[in-house]
């Protein structure tokens, strides 16, 4: 049993904070932007000015170098059509587009403001503590703020949505609020997807609509791996490789005191309780993990029957409710507690996250050979128990 972090799932490869910050603030603000926007499909449609491409300023000519603009009596959600396609024509790599399609849709005096998270310092653009200082509109202003974001973050392309959006429009104003979800796509297959509260407000000049203010609020920012498909074996990129050989080692850390081994509780060596086996799927690796013959408190019996996949670890307690010795451990871990697993493979694994159905579990991964399944605190050992992470390469 091992103990060593309070409740904590998610990823198994390290975190990127400093990034992680950087993307929020990203995410969130090009979010706001794109996300607000879904067209409005009762518009007329025999309104010749409903969409007309121009070349941007610079002259280019590229095919999404597109300026949407408005026809008569679209509303003050009809801005996000306009928004998400700008800040996607940048997720592109399009940037004229991106600055043709928000000097379109964005008020004069407009400013925007957003939070890395709930409670967090606002940065408020156009303003001193703007990342972009040196532009000649607010259109400008918007697309390069998004493009140092992308550009430093190495997207190769984004999709914005604008979810449960809701107008309360009075007159020549409105305010809407929505959810935003962006997704931003990496080289390597991953995507990095952000969540986040979005508002703004929207003012009706000379009959087009243009977003005055928005308010963008980072609510949660994931990187998800992806996992090439076709073209090849696929069962090579198995988290987990078969044939292999692996030991087991469990610890115990209790609240406020060291990591200790199993076997170190009845004076043995550290490695006096390893378990060994071939991992296999047609049976159990470990079926009675920690079952011990002949220690100071008696012949123990198994407390988990262990299986190991090539994608998956599955725990199960198999020790029963009136068991002599593990009854006494059965309970809710306190803060502070961990039960860690050890798993050491004669050859490199290659997992780099995990998912599992029990939130108070973590996995480490300690080396390309070595893995940790961490129990944490709010885990409830109890007989029947039974839990599965998931791994991913």
């Amino acid at each position: 049993m091992n103990n060593d972090q309070s409740n904590h799932t998610g990823r198994a490869r390290p975190a990127r904070p400093l990034q992680l910050l950087v993307w929020i603030a990203a995410a969130a603000a090009l979010a706001i932007f794109a996300a607000a926007c879904t067209s409005d499909d009762s518009a007329t449609s025999d309104q010749a000015e409903n969409e007309s491409a121009e070349t941007s300023d610079s002259g280019d000519t590229a095919a999404d170098s597109v300026t949407l603009t408005q026809s008569e009596g679209e509303g003050p959600d009809a801005l996000a059509l306009c928004f998400a396609t700008s800040i996607d024509s940048i997720g592109r790599g399009n940037l004229n587009a991106g600055v043709d399609g928000f000097n379109e849709c964005l008020a004069d005096d407009y400013v925007f403001e957003f939070q890395f998270a709930p409670g967090a310092p606002p940065v408020v653009c156009p303003g001193d503590g703007c990342p972009v200082q040196d532009f000649s509109s607010v259109g400008e202003m918007r697309a390069l703020f998004a493009n140092e974001f992308f550009v430093a973050s190495g997207y190769v392309a984004t999709q914005h949505q604008l979810l449960n959006i809701d107008v309360d429009q009075d007159g020549d104003r409105a305010d809407v609020v929505a959810y935003i979800q962006a997704q931003h796509f990496l080289p390597d297959n991953s995507v990095d997807i952000a969540w986040n509260d979005y508002a703004y407000t929207a003012v009706l000049e000379d009959g087009q609509w243009r977003m005055e203010t928005e308010t963008i609020i980072g609510t949660a920012f994931l990187n998800f791996q992806g996992r090439t498909v076709g073209g090849g074996d696929e069962s090579a990129a198995a988290p987990l490789s078969m044939p292999s050989e692996v030991t087991l080692r469990n610890t115990l850390q209790d609240p406020g005191e060291p990591e200790v081994t199993y076997p170190s509780l009845f004076g043995q060596a550290d490695d006096a309780f390893d378990e060994f086996a071939q991992m296999d799927t047609a049976a159990v690796e470990f079926p009675t993990a920690l079952a011990q013959d002949g220690t100071p408190a008696g012949d123990l019996g198994g407390l988990y029957a262990i299986d190991l996949l090539e994608a998956a670890i599955t725990f199960e307690v198999v020790a029963p409710a009136g068991d002599p010795f593990w009854s006494g451990v059965f309970g809710l871990f306190p803060d502070g507690k961990v039960d860690r697993y050890y798993f050491t493979f004669d050859q490199p694994h290659g997992v780099n996250g995990f998912v599992s159905d029990n939130p108070n579990l973590n996995v480490r991964i300690d080396s390309d050979t070595v893995l940790v399944v961490e129990l944490t605190a709010g885990y409830d050992l109890q007989p029947g128990v039974s839990f599965t992470v998931e791994l991913s390469s």
